[in-house]
């Protein structure tokens, strides 16, 4: 073949080639053309998308949580700003990073924040919530693809003092347990959003416009008093101390409003400290846990006697010899009280004297009063797990079940509904919700709402035979406040277990009222397995009334009602003053 025969071929190749190529550059003139000129405005829409998703973001704002007061203002539970470490291990250059000294600004381990780094995500945490001024020491490194931002984080100013009431939030400050967890839709905050403009680094250059306003939670003011909660708690730390017990409880509610004055727990736990959420120490017992009330059901006994005018508070029980034998059950007291009135049989905690009423009286006498007092119903406290205690049913109550029943045995309640039923002797009859937020004035300036579900004249009999427990001759003396009139009553429960009522293991209660002549505080207190030589109601739980019951009576300035007992004091002092005044004359005489 001929060299220009060659030379023609090559050039018909070559053709197509420059055809292709002319073609191409003629659909870029054309795009270009219809970009820029043609269709102006969606061309510059366009690129106007394709700028702004590398630069624009929307970027969430914080907003805080509800702050938790007490019912004087005084703050439980608030949030405060911190700074969060994150990082984007895509865009992280490893080889230029310090992991130990990163680690150690983080204080986290150094494999750990390998991991992290080495997630295929754009998104990672590498310290949540610490202090903006470590947070700034972090981000002055200026390491490419970490960066903070701002969450917020709760605290709880009186620590371990209220934390079975108020509870507490996760680390994404949403409510968990206590008021945190029941009101969390009223203290739960609302982020709101802004778009803002961003460099390569994922540094904000300018903010934009905001997108939605942020919501700051609502604020929730309990009904507890701080002042009373400090005292309630040291006094039952100390007991369950001393008496080395498995734990405590203590619920004060104002009789006119039933709202919850204190009400702490032991053991108990700080709310600050997260290593110390343990099952054992987060339970708010005083609402959770259920117990036998022991010889504390013996008042709505007798209450539930004289409503069925059968009995009358003058009626005698023959308690000889001492024991009832029902069945093959035998129930015994300390010694033979003889024959005795409901007064003494309160003050001396007879059980025989108990059982042989409750065996006198009609089924649905008894189910019906202590149904109407709130047993074996929840309290309506919305508090989360709550529980409504047991009360057996009326065709269950043979004989040695009544009986028990009589003296607190065969029921289960916990020490706020406990609380509740005592309220309702205090409040001449009337049955009032259990409050755990502060009630407004209405509620406080008027004490006419609640049901009367026993008559005014029964509990005001109830009342003035329970102050003969907190004399002399009854179980709890020791309840005594000078200068105050008390109502109570004491209660010591065999505790049970797979084998049954254990020897050696009780459960030690008091319930009082103060002032009995106008009663305004119910108190509950039970202690949970006390160890050593005293174990009973009387010993263990009644001296703690008197503890933190003294001091608060004059933090309230509820008046002394004892007047007997204040002119007797006055009367001693006045001795005592007469013999110094006696003895300085003497003494001036012999100089």
């Amino acid at each position: 073949m001929s060299s220009n025969n060659r030379l023609n071929k090559w050039y018909w190749r070559v053709y197509p080639l420059w055809l292709f190529l002319i073609i191409c550059l003629l659909i870029i003139i054309f795009r270009l053309f219809q970009l820029q000129v043609s269709d102006n405005e969606h061309g510059k829409l366009f690129l106007k998308k394709q700028g702004d998703a590398r630069i624009l973001r929307n970027e969430v704002i914080q907003a805080r949580r509800g702050e938790i007061f007490d019912r004087h203002g005084k703050l439980l539970a608030f949030s405060a700003p911190v700074q969060t470490i994150w990082a984007n291990p895509k865009i992280i250059d490893k080889s230029k990073i310090d992991f130990l000294n990163l680690a150690n600004l983080l204080e986290i381990d150094v494999d750990l924040l390998k991991r992290k780094l080495s997630q295929e995500s754009q998104f990672v945490y590498l310290r949540r919530q610490i202090s903006p001024e470590r947070a700034n020491t972090i981000t002055s490194k200026k390491i490419k693809g970490v960066f903070s931002k701002t969450e917020y984080k709760r605290y709880y100013p009186a620590g371990e003092v209220a934390s079975h009431l108020v509870g507490f939030t996760n680390i994404d400050d949403r409510g968990q347990e206590g008021i945190e967890l029941s009101f969390e839709n009223n203290l739960r905050s609302e982020f709101g959003l802004k778009k803002v403009m961003k460099n390569a680094h994922h540094e904000t250059i300018k903010d934009i416009k905001q997108i939605k306003m942020p919501k700051n939670g609502k604020e929730v003011n309990l009904s507890i008093d701080l002042r009373m909660q400090y005292i309630a708690y040291k006094e039952l730390k100390s007991a369950v101390t001393k008496h080395n017990a498995r734990s405590g409880s203590i619920v004060i509610i104002d009789v006119n409003t039933g709202e919850v004055l204190a009400l702490a727990n032991q053991p108990s736990f700080n709310s600050n400290d997260r290593q110390q959420f343990l099952p054992d120490r987060i339970r708010n017992r005083a609402i959770i846990d259920m117990f036998e009330p022991a010889s504390t059901m013996k008042p709505f006994t007798i209450m539930a006697a004289l409503e069925s005018e059968k009995f009358n508070e003058k009626s005698l029980i023959d308690t000889s010899p001492g024991k009832l034998k029902i069945g093959k059950k035998v129930i015994g007291d300390r010694r033979n009280f003889g024959r005795i009135n409901f007064e003494t049989l309160l003050a001396k905690s007879s059980n025989v004297g108990a059982s042989k009423v409750a065996l006198s009286l009609d089924i649905n006498e008894m189910h019906s009063l202590f149904s109407r007092v709130g047993f074996g119903e929840f309290c309506a406290t919305g508090f989360p797990g709550e529980q409504s205690g047991y009360l057996p049913n009326q065709p269950d109550w043979i004989d040695i079940k009544k009986a028990n029943l009589s003296f607190g045995y065969g029921v289960s309640v916990n020490a706020i509904q406990l609380a509740r039923a005592y309220g309702v002797i205090a409040s001449n009859g009337i049955k009032k919700p259990i409050s755990l937020i502060k009630l407004s004035e209405d509620y406080e300036t008027n004490y006419s709402y609640g049901n009367e579900v026993v008559s005014p004249l029964i509990t005001k009999k109830i009342i003035s035979m329970m102050e003969k427990v907190i004399s002399i001759e009854g179980t709890g003396i020791k309840a005594k406040i000078p200068g105050y009139r008390v109502a109570g009553k004491t209660g010591t429960a065999k505790k049970v277990s797979q084998k049954g009522y254990e020897e050696g293991s009780y459960r030690s209660t008091f319930a009082g009222i103060i002032p009995a002549s106008s009663p305004r505080l119910v108190t509950i207190i039970t202690i949970d397995d006390p160890k050593g030589d005293h174990y009973s109601g009387g010993d263990v739980a009644a001296p703690i009334f008197s503890k933190v019951m003294e001091p608060i009576v004059r933090l309230l300035n509820i008046p002394p009602d004892n007047t007997h007992e204040i002119n007797h004091e006055v009367f001693l002092s006045k001795q005592n003053l007469n013999k110094e005044v006696e003895g300085q004359k003497e003494s001036h005489g012999s100089a």
